[in-house]
């Protein structure tokens, strides 16, 4: 009989950028990084793909509209955040509809634009570790994170 295997979660996350600026979100009543700035993120759902996950989020976390075809991936980061380990996908644009709200006030305190630079005062630091990593050098497709023995290739 094979050893079970290891289930990974998987989450998106997309950096929306506008005027050099990258929306922010500040988490609230969450058990994980209550309190810390996050990006558009979202776990994803069974039988869905990681651009549908970045969609749903968008409309249902700040209430835009973005295309599939406008999202561009730029990472894709394994981290280890004890006592799970996830496959993080990141996603940027600058294209999207809508009028921006925050459409969860009961997770979050307040969006907001803030300079696209690193790091991000009270970002959470995995999201803080890929903004380095993708201002550093775009071309860096594959990371880690939270591993004391293996860094970013």
């Amino acid at each position: 009989m094979e050893p079970a295997r290891d289930k990974r979660l998987c989450a998106v996350h997309l950096f929306l950028i506008k005027d050099g600026k990258v929306l922010v979100e500040k988490r609230k009543n969450r058990e994980y990084c209550d309190g810390q700035l996050d990006v558009i993120a979202s776990h994803l759902e069974h039988g869905e793909t990681v651009y549908d996950a970045v969609v749903r989020t968008a409309k249902k976390e700040v209430n835009i509209d973005v295309k599939k075809e406008d999202i561009k991936p730029i990472q894709i980061m394994h981290q280890n955040s004890e006592p799970n380990e996830y496959i993080n996908y990141f996603f940027i644009t600058t294209n999207y509809t809508g009028e921006l709200r925050n459409n969860e006030p009961q997770f979050c305190e307040y969006i907001d634009w803030v300079d696209f630079k690193y790091p991000i005062d009270n970002m959470i630091d995995y999201i803080n570790e890929a903004i380095r990593i993708y201002l550093d050098d775009p071309t860096i497709m594959i990371t880690s994170y939270g591993f004391d023995t293996e860094k970013s290739l």
